[in-house]
């Protein structure tokens, strides 16, 4: 019986030992673990950042430039400017010709850009993009594809601000900012620039004209950013053209592209010849 309780309790304590020894080896895993997803949680830490830091770039070294010699530019320009306080824009082209520029900011948009390419290739017409800066910075090869198509394309600020509601030296940045985004992806300078929801001043306006840029606005726009309906994009657009007119839709609205071609194909039927703004301003 002795025997007996001895093998007992010795199973007992190799059973103990054994309890102990799986509990270390699970504790010891879950550190492991831990320390992984630590590792992995710091690694995407540092890629955002590395990331946010790479698409900031060209905002940086604007800022860093604008300092140095475009508030300088602006003061040089002014005085010219105001002997006849006419700034450097264009509202629309030539009156007494057929012609029509489809303009669309905010983008490249991966999803519907490409779209918009096909449908105007498929059409054979050419129109004119006003790029935000870091949208481009993230997509270059939409913006390559918009020019090597014969398609202009136009600066519309890096961070997509509303230019009136910030200082004037972050003005020359965001324009500035954008502007060496497009020239680094295609190899030219930009020199059309629109201003996000149209809005601008005097300050705005000097700015954009130091930097070189002609300021391009528009006779039409349907508001299709808010998605009223292709009927709705559709009646407001044709209601208001006219010769030399200048289109203001958007990429990345699936209700434009949807409308687009019931537009284009009444424009073509009327006659009129769809232009580039880079060929509204040579032909008027």
């Amino acid at each position: 019986m002795k025997i007996i309780s001895q093998i007992k309790l010795r199973y007992l304590l190799n059973l103990s030992a054994l309890i102990c020894m799986t509990a270390v080896i699970i504790l010891l895993e879950s550190f492991s673990t831990l320390a992984a997803t630590d590792k992995t949680q710091s690694d995407i830490l540092n890629n955002a950042a590395d990331l946010s830091t790479k698409l900031d770039q060209y905002w940086q070294n604007a800022k860093n430039e604008v300092y140095k010699s475009v508030l300088e530019l602006i003061a040089q320009d002014q005085s010219e400017l105001e002997k006849n306080l006419k700034f450097s824009k264009l509202m629309h082209g030539d009156t007494t010709k057929k012609q029509i520029a489809i303009t669309f900011d905010d983008g490249p948009h991966p999803e519907f850009t490409p779209k918009l390419l096909d449908l105007l290739d498929k059409y054979n017409i050419k129109a004119t993009f006003f790029l935000v800066g870091e949208m481009a910075e993230k997509n270059p090869e939409l913006v390559r594809a918009e020019v090597a198509a014969g398609h202009s394309i136009g600066n519309h600020t890096f961070h997509h601000v509303n230019l009136k509601k910030i200082p004037e030296s972050d003005v020359a940045t965001e324009i500035k900012a954008c502007g060496e985004v497009l020239e680094n992806i295609t190899g030219k300078p930009p020199h059309l620039f629109r201003p996000p929801g149209g809005d601008y001043d005097k300050s705005v306006a000097l700015v954009s004209e130091a930097l070189g840029y002609k300021m391009i606005l528009w006779t039409d726009d349907p508001g299709d950013y808010l998605n009223p309906g292709d009927k709705v994009i559709e009646r407001k657009i044709l209601s208001r053209i006219d010769n030399g007119g200048i289109i203001l839709v958007h990429d990345g609205i699936q209700q434009t592209l949807d409308v687009l071609p019931r537009i284009i194909e009444h424009l073509k039927n009327e006659g009129y010849e769809f232009v580039t703004i880079d060929q509204m301003l040579i032909n008027k």
